[in-house]
């Protein structure tokens, strides 16, 4: 007997269900919590959405949804829900500070908000499904932003645990029972699990070869300092990201030229500064409302500048004091490869000519243009380059948060007491920043190896503190990382810088940037000089290319068991494994579903056999079971008609489809019917 006012058994919900919906919905909202540096947020829509799947299975667990005020709460949700959407669009409230910077911030917070207000509406298994959507949509926007290990772990939970709903919905929807047969849940779960497997195991076996064709292609490798790492794909991506990653693994060198960059003299082609250490990256958390357009669209249509040579000369308001002593260099960009909103340039420029007005300057100086520019594309700057000397910048004071900000002192969330003792162990004997700078800089360049085949920071570690004092192997993002911390450590301020090494040089004069010149570097400041560039790769050892050397001739497989231990074999041996069984176990299972009734109707029937033989009605091995049937009704004709229905049934078992849980039944009923006839002629106590 049901419940009072629960839902009929048919719709009753399935824990299962909800709780791997849950991990659904959580796989994209972990992916927005280490895009979001506003955990805030972030922990609200988690424990929003886990309230949300609660109601939920409260509501369909006691007929809510069914009723009117089921309809009642699922209207005021849609209500409520638009109203929200209609003021994160106009006015913004619903977003927090720090969201607005972050990589696809707006979007990651509308996707998070969809997956609360679907978590109040599960009223279906059909709607426990839905909650996939959002989310495959939320990790797809935040995938450019997570690490490889991060994307790796939250698809696979992803897939695995959407698998496993797709399997148990259908199960639920065949068979219409919130408690499936053990066996079919058994091999809805070893579905899941070989799915997940496989799917983890394929992203391996495709990115190993890629990233080795690359490698194979890209020739030998630059010297140290010169060799900078680039992303892990080898396709151009020069747009702007307000946070980044460090330390994500093997890294891929190509040869495709990106910028054309006239100049008297080789320089670093800054793009963007990152000034917020998270511990796994860096973050521009609000740098996005200081953004200034360097041409006022209100301005009369007469007074707009005029092109020269196809550009817009327009002044670059200065974001700090200009350097005592600086030189000027002009330079001329073409963009050759791909598409990019970030304006490349040297220092602190001063003058921008650019094709169009959509020119914006941020609080590090650094320029973008919000409409964005491809390959052809020309233009030039003017910057203003520091010009001192060593023992200038050892005259000058320590810098203050008022002289350039208290962002650029600020540590992470968690400090690492081990790095502040080894930035003061470094640092004590100096009186002056630049000492201190380059004590650091050469520990840096000593004891640690530049080598773009350096396995990814674990999960939970410290950038920094791994790359230093375990790991001590890297590429560029690490050494500027690793710079930069430990000059705040010392209370230095410092940032770091991305774009481009000064890149080949040509006859012409010209130099060439390609993708393998991509690079990260540090930046402190000096009162009275700047930012002045520190890269701690220029004296570090490079074991890239000996690393490289060993690899060649190596089978496949010794590459991938080189790289990633023996974790593809297990995958393989596991996946193949898990699906064999699946398939065994489905295969298995849905033929013995009849098989399984059919036993239980035998049984019947020959413990009515048993009675009977009781009771002096022996059967013969020679009779069938219709002749047997028709002994019984000689002999004794009250049993008769019970007797020749569990026949029926037994030959139809045997012989004929379509038996279930209905026949079953009908066969134990006969049987007992049997039973209590015989009972009653011979007053006989039946076991």
């Amino acid at each position: 007997m049901n419940d009072a006012g629960a839902a009929p058994l048919a719709n009753r919900p399935s824990v299962w269900m909800y709780l791997s919906g849950l991990a659904v919905a959580f796989s994209g909202l972990l992916a927005a919590r280490i895009v979001i540096e506003d955990q805030y947020f972030t922990h609200a829509m988690m424990a929003l959405t886990l309230i949300g799947f609660v109601f939920s299975f409260t509501a369909r667990y006691m007929g809510w949804f069914e009723q009117s005020l089921g309809m009642f709460v699922r209207w005021l949700s849609a209500g409520l829900s638009v109203y929200a959407l209609f003021n994160f669009w106009t006015q913004g409230w619903v977003l927090s500070f720090d969201i607005e910077t972050t990589y696809g911030g707006t979007a990651i917070a509308l996707l998070c908000y969809l997956v609360v207000f679907a978590s109040f509406m599960l009223a279906s298994d059909a709607h426990v499904l839905f909650v996939a959507v959002p989310v495959i949509a939320l990790l797809g926007v935040a995938a450019p932003a997570l690490s490889s290990q991060q994307s790796f772990w939250l698809f696979t939970n992803f897939l695995g645990n959407t698998t496993f709903l797709l399997a148990h919905e259908n199960a639920r929807r065949l068979y219409g029972s919130a408690k499936p047969d053990t066996l079919f849940m058994r091999g809805q779960v070893v579905v899941a699990l070989a799915c997940g497997l496989l799917a983890a195991l394929t992203g391996i076996l495709v990115s190993l070869p890629l990233r080795d064709t690359t490698l194979r292609l890209s020739g030998s490798p630059l010297p140290p300092g010169l060799a900078s790492a680039v992303s892990n794909s080898n396709v151009s991506s020069s747009f702007t990201q307000p946070s980044i990653a460090v330390g994500s693994g093997p890294v891929s060198l190509s040869e495709q030229p990106v910028l054309e960059v006239e100049s008297s003299e080789p320089l670093y082609w800054r793009g963007s500064v990152y000034v917020r250490y998270t511990g796994r990256g860096w973050a521009n958390p609000r740098f996005g409302f200081f953004a200034h357009d360097l041409f006022d669209a209100d301005q009369p249509f007469q007074e707009l500048p005029k092109r020269r040579n196809g550009l817009y000369h327009l002044e670059v308001p200065p974001v700090s004091p200009h350097p005592l002593r600086y030189r000027e260099v002009k330079q001329r960009f073409k963009l050759v490869y791909g598409a990019a909103t970030i304006i490349y340039a040297a220092a602190q420029p001063v003058v921008i000519g650019f094709p169009n007005l959509a020119v914006r300057v941020d609080a590090a100086g650094c320029l973008h243009t919000y409409y964005g520019y491809r390959s052809g594309t020309e233009y030039e700057v003017i910057s203003r380059v520091p010009d001192a000397t060593p023992d200038e910048l050892r005259q000058a004071p320590p810098a203050t948060s008022m002289d350039v900000g208290g962002v650029y002192f600020e540590l992470p969330a968690q400090p690492s007491q081990r790095l502040q003792k080894l930035a003061q162990e470094l640092t004590a004997r100096y009186r002056n920043n630049y000492d201190k700078v380059m004590a650091l800089k050469e520990y840096i360049e000593s004891t640690c190896d530049y080598n773009l085949n350096a396995p990814p920071v674990p999960l939970g570690r410290d950038a920094a503190e791994f790359f230093l004092l375990e790991s001590r192997e890297g590429y560029c993002d690490l050494f500027s990382t690793a710079l930069a911390v430990l000059a705040r450590y010392a209370g230095i301020p410092s940032r770091v810088a991305t774009g481009f090494l000064a890149g080949d040089p040509q006859p012409d004069g010209k130099f060439i940037a390609r993708e393998k010149h991509r690079h990260q570097w540090t930046e402190i400041y000096f009162p009275g000089h700047g930012w002045i560039v520190f890269d701690a790769t220029e004296g570090a050892r490079d074991v890239t290319g000996s690393a490289r050397r060993k690899a060649t001739g190596e089978h496949f497989w010794r590459v991938l068991t080189r790289r990633y231990g023996y974790l593809p074999w297990v995958l393989v041996i596991a996946a193949v494994s898990l699906l064999l069984f699946a398939v065994v176990n489905e295969l298995s299972g849905r033929l013995s579903w009849n098989r399984a009734s059919v036993s239980r109707i035998v049984r019947c029937y020959l413990r009515a056999v048993r009675m009977l033989h009781k009771a002096g009605i022996v059967r013969h091995p020679s009779m069938t079971p219709s002749e047997y049937a028709a002994r019984v009704q000689e002999v004794i004709p009250e049993v008769a008609e019970p007797t020749w229905a569990l026949t029926r049934l037994l030959e139809r078992s045997e012989y004929g489809r379509g038996i279930g849980e209905t026949e079953v039944l009908q066969a134990e009923r006969y049987a007992q019917q049997i039973r209590s006839a015989l009972r009653r002629r011979y007053r006989w106590h039946w076991r």
